[in-house]
């Protein structure tokens, strides 16, 4: 059956990489939650909490079982790494293939994507505004968490994994599950276990062959976001902006954003204009949509008990996103998505407490406002009435649940793996999901995990062909 190969972690990369690979290899999943339910780990936040709802889980499908399926490729035009664009760049021709996977079943997803940003920004030629263009998000209606392939072994429930290093190869990996221990030979082994879990993961490896890098779990970024406001548009310009927000294309949404830039151009940041009925720019409403939306389940049906639910705003926001019908209205809320960059916030284990130490600094915060300044200024000439906190603080800002970066990618001494991410003190070891996204602008980054996994799971290919 070819080479053995152990991948960690059932998320939306190490479930493509098992599904790509089940032909060529023998393939084993070991994932730490259950294979029919999920678990929310316990998480330490250090500074500043993610969000007011779970960012991530474990189980059978990982952090996909909690997603809304947005598809959207980062625009290189957006990536300062030299390292990472070649990354992207030589990942690009998996794209149609990584959409497919992930619901999307109308054709080519590259060539629909150009369409539509064709489409949207001939349609925001006409407003002469918006000198950075507009992008667009894309939801298939009908999706579901990713499901592996009958043909892979998946081992559910692990309680401890370690490594059985010789030489620069891992041998085994070890495991306890339901209080039994075993082992899996492996003559090749994936870390998948997410940005959140990959860390823990990657420091028992490194552990076990005695190495010792810069501190793993370092350079988490996510995507600070969050309702900053409200405008009225002008009547006649309101068919226009209603036109650009949202198409509804039968099988699947595309959600318009209006791109926006940093002075320095070092920053990518986006605006989506949602429906809304009032001007009021209120925190607490902004919140409790954000969690409504996020939550699922139970959790929705108990914010559904809450008299925040009546607020005009938020009838406008269900309307929208589970009727699929915008009231009439010339106001919006403005949605702001901003961008990070790797820097001193991490991720790490004590002992097996899950600690996140995030935070948006001064310094991204004095972009952000620079960013929704420029904003006001673009949409004044459009405008009856603009309400944007412009002034804005951490507080009105919360994590996308994109969480990237923990893993180091480049040639510095430290950096823990190389552009094929290839674990460099190991050559058997490769690491591929959110953790080695170095850069995401403000895009949702499944996509792009989507397209490093499956040019990861070509090159496993190649090495069980020799």
């Amino acid at each position: 059956m070819g080479k053995k190969v152990a991948v960690i972690g059932s998320g939306l990369a190490g479930s493509m990489i098992c599904n790509e690979l089940v032909k060529h290899c023998d393939i084993t999943l070991l994932e730490r939650g259950p294979r029919d339910s999920i678990q929310i780990p316990l998480v330490k936040f250090i500074k500043k909490k993610l969000a007011e709802v779970p960012t991530f889980c474990y189980g059978a499908g990982g952090t996909t079982n909690l997603w809304h399926n947005g598809l959207i490729p980062i625009n290189t035009d957006d990536i300062g790494s030299k390292n990472f664009f070649e990354v992207l760049t030589d990942a690009r021709p998996y794209m149609d293939q990584a959409a497919s996977a992930l619901f999307f079943k109308n054709g080519s997803f590259t060539a629909v994507h150009d369409k539509l940003l064709s489409e949207v920004n001939a349609l925001s030629d006409k407003l002469s505004v918006f000198p950075h263009g507009i992008d667009c998000l894309i939801y298939p209606k009908k999706f579901t968490k990713l499901n592996l392939d009958t043909g892979v072994k998946g081992i559910y429930d692990i309680e401890h994994i370690d490594f059985v290093v010789e030489g620069n190869r891992i041998k085994a990996v070890t495991y306890t599950a339901n209080g039994r221990q075993d082992s899996v030979a492996a003559d090749i082994v994936v870390i998948s276990a997410g940005g959140m879990g990959t860390p823990g993961v990657l420091q028992k490896i490194i552990d076990a062959t005695g190495n010792s890098y810069g501190d793993v779990g370092l350079g988490f970024i996510d995507h600070p976001m969050g309702f900053v406001g409200k405008v009225r548009f002008k009547k006649d310009v309101s068919k226009v902006i209603k036109n650009l927000c949202s198409y509804d294309k039968g099988e699947y949404v595309s959600r318009n954003a209006v791109r926006l830039k940093s002075k320095c151009n070092r920053y990518s940041a986006c605006a989506f204009f949602r429906p809304a009925l009032t001007m009021d720019n209120n925190l607490d409403i902004y919140k409790y949509k954000s969690s409504l939306g996020a939550d699922s389940g139970m959790a929705r049906l108990k914010k559904a008990f809450s008299p925040k639910l009546f607020h005009p705003d938020i009838l406008a926001e269900i309307f929208a996103r589970i009727f699929g019908f915008n009231i009439p209205s010339k106001t919006y809320n403005i949605l702001f998505i901003a961008e990070q960059k790797r820097g001193n916030n991490r991720v790490y284990y004590d002992g097996d407490e899950l600690k996140v130490d995030w935070s948006i600094s001064d310094e991204e915060l004095a972009i952000y406002r620079e960013m929704l300044n420029n904003l006001k200024k673009m949409l004044t000439g459009l405008a009856d009435e603009i309400n944007i906190k412009t002034d804005i603080t951490e507080d009105w800002l919360w994590s996308a649940a994109h969480h990237s970066g923990t893993t180091s990618m480049g040639n510095a001494e430290d950096d823990l793996v190389d552009s094929d991410l290839k674990l460099k003190c190991l050559e058997n070891v490769s690491v591929c999901d959110g953790s080695v996204i170095q850069e995401h602008s403000y895009v949702n980054t499944g996509l792009t995990i989507g397209m490093l996994a499956l040019r990861l799971a070509d090159r496993i290919k190649n090495m069980a062909k020799e």
